[in-house]
């Protein structure tokens, strides 16, 4: 006789086989009548059902919004000028309040500093914190808020990977997959260590605590979500978890049951994990707010340094301004000024000897000399101020010579013995004049030192000499050139300068004497040509000679024409001198 339950599973069986008759095989015919019809049914209820689906549990945006997210991001790569023209209106307004809140956020945050960071209180909190082995941060944070939830962990249950976590103030989150590792090793060293039912099931981590830290742990059937918490966590944050959890296997079933280790079908997860990020600041016990004088300290004292050394580059920036005024001044050149305070200044310079004097110039410019580290070396400058007083001090020495200033050009007169002039032309020369370039002694008269009874050989030795120095001179042509420039006119000056000087000598020894003037040409081009070339070489440079004011009858032109010496013949485009002479004792 059959049993009781072998009649209910009969009942049963036939119970399927006429759902099935009615129905079709997996209820095929109510399938299809509702497909038919699907469309305006939805239609007639969504916006209530949406209604009261978002009243229940607020699911409904935070499912949307990752669409819309989406949606907004791809109409943006898509329609970018189109996006931006319909925004531009408010873009402004965005701004304004963006910088607006910025603005706030900042000021309130330094007024933190101030109240927190730089007083008594901030540095006890940071000896704590060192003490404890945490950051100041947490320490502060444990301080300052009765709970603050810091990081939120979504960990799929069976497998221990992290599926998605976001964290207050978007902090960094690489240490987020240790923390779930850990977090389901200890979880399954409880499960598998403590056993308690009879069913031999696992027991569930619901928290870890520390001092100042707590980890709540709100299970599901396929994911777990954590969360990190300071403080002392009210009920209201294991309600929040419990509800998230619940959201998310509402929500993400399907995906919690298929999971294969890619977690990025999670990545819409944020809205929902971001509800339990709770916080709640402690009260103040005073009423009375408490002033940072610690803080105001520091930093009325960061002020008055500030202001000090702000006042030293100030005078230290106008005095170097003002030594660099000895820098325009003829004759000087600053090479190095430090400024090391302003009692301790050191100065390097160049000084010609003949510049003005520097611990004048500092006194009278109202500079302590004292205070100067002074390191002077001597150079020899060009500046035309410096140059005239050098020349000025050199003249000085011949009473019978004058000078005046043409251009910058020193022009000499007066009569001078040649002895004295070869000094005085020497002089001026190391000095920086020279008759090419800034110094003319056409107009010096030259006289004799001999002494009537100096012997005669003396004499003949400086006739010599002179002979010797005419000789020595020469002019070098371009090809094809027969004028006199500039540069010849210094040699042609030296050459009157000497003649001047043998005319006396000649005299006291008796001789007759002429200036022979040679000129030539290389042996390139026509021979003819070289010819006349060569004379009128030699004929312009007698002729600047008479000039000068040397006797025509004194002297004698030649044109050598071609120069056929091999080792000269290329570079003979010249003008020689020589002096004849005939003793006629």
């Amino acid at each position: 006789m059959p049993t009781d339950a072998e009649k209910e599973a009969e009942s049963a069986q036939q119970l399927e086989k006429v759902r099935t008759l009615l129905l079709g095989k997996d209820n095929s015919r109510i399938t299809e009548s509702i497909k038919k019809d699907a469309r305006k049914i939805v239609a007639e209820v969504i916006t209530e059902a949406l209604h009261d689906r978002q009243k229940k549990d607020h699911s409904v945006d935070k499912v949307l919004q990752p669409f819309v997210e989406d949606s907004v991001q791809l109409s943006v790569t898509h329609n970018s000028e189109q996006m931006v023209i319909s925004l531009y209106p408010i873009v402004g307004s965005l701004v304004r309040k963006s910088v607006a809140a910025f603005l706030s956020d900042f000021m309130e945050k330094t007024n933190q500093l101030l109240e927190n960071s730089l007083t008594i209180k901030g540095l006890k909190w940071r000896l704590k914190a060192r003490q404890g082995g945490v950051s100041y941060a947490q320490y502060a944070a444990s301080q300052t808020f009765v709970y603050r939830v810091e990081h939120v962990f979504l960990i799929h249950r069976e497998t221990g990977l992290l599926l998605n976590t976001v964290a207050l103030d978007n902090e960094n989150k690489s240490d987020a997959d240790i923390v779930s590792a850990m977090l389901t090793a200890i979880n399954d060293f409880v499960g598998d260590s403590f056993l308690t039912n009879d069913e031999r099931l696992k027991e569930q981590l619901q928290s870890v605590s520390t001092e100042n830290f707590n980890l709540l742990i709100k299970p599901g059937p396929s994911a777990l979500v954590v969360a990190a918490v300071s403080g002392n966590p009210p009920q209201s944050i294991s309600d929040q978890l419990q509800l998230t959890v619940e959201n998310i296997h509402s929500l993400y079933l399907e995906e919690l049951n298929s999971f294969n280790g890619d977690n990025q079908q999670f990545d819409n997860t944020d809205n929902l994990l971001r509800d339990c990020l709770l916080t709640e600041q402690k009260t103040a016990t005073d009423d009375k707010k408490k002033t940072p004088w610690f803080a105001w300290a520091i930093v009325l004292l960061v002020l008055l340094f500030a202001g000090y050394k702000s006042f030293n580059w100030v005078k230290s920036s106008q005095l170097h301004n003002k030594i660099m005024q000895l820098d325009t001044q003829p004759g000087v050149i600053i090479k190095q000024l430090k400024i090391h305070s302003l009692d301790d200044i050191t100065l390097d310079i160049l000084r010609d000897p003949d510049a003005l004097n520097i611990t004048d110039w500092l006194n009278n410019n109202e500079m302590n000399a004292a205070q100067f580290k002074l390191i002077e070396r001597n150079y020899y400058s060009f500046d035309p101020p410096i140059l005239r007083e050098r020349a000025q001090r050199i003249i000085k020495a011949y009473p019978n010579i004058t000078f005046t200033w043409q251009n910058n050009t020193l022009v000499l007169a007066g009569t001078l013995d040649i002895t004295k002039t070869e000094q005085l032309l020497n002089t001026l020369a190391i000095a920086g004049f020279k008759s090419d370039k800034n110094l003319t002694s056409e107009q010096l008269q030259l006289t004799s030192s001999l002494p009537t009874l100096q012997s005669k050989q003396i004499q003949q030795q400086i006739f010599d000499d002179l002979i010797g120095r005419i000789a020595a001179l020469q002019l070098n042509f371009p090809v094809a050139v027969e004028t006199i420039t500039p540069e010849m006119h210094v040699s042609l000056q030296k050459l009157y300068q000497y003649v001047q000087q043998l005319e006396p000598v000649a005299k006291a020894l008796n001789i007759n004497y002429g200036l022979l003037i040679l000129g030539s040409s290389d042996n390139t081009g026509n021979k003819t040509t070289n010819n006349i070339i060569s004379l009128k070489r030699a004929n312009n440079a007698s002729y600047e000679l008479q000039q000068k004011g040397i006797n025509k009858d004194k002297m004698f032109v030649l044109g050598l024409g071609q120069i056929e010496i091999t080792a000269i013949s290329s570079k003979a485009r010249t003008v020689m001198f020589n002096v004849i002479h005939i003793n006629q004792e």
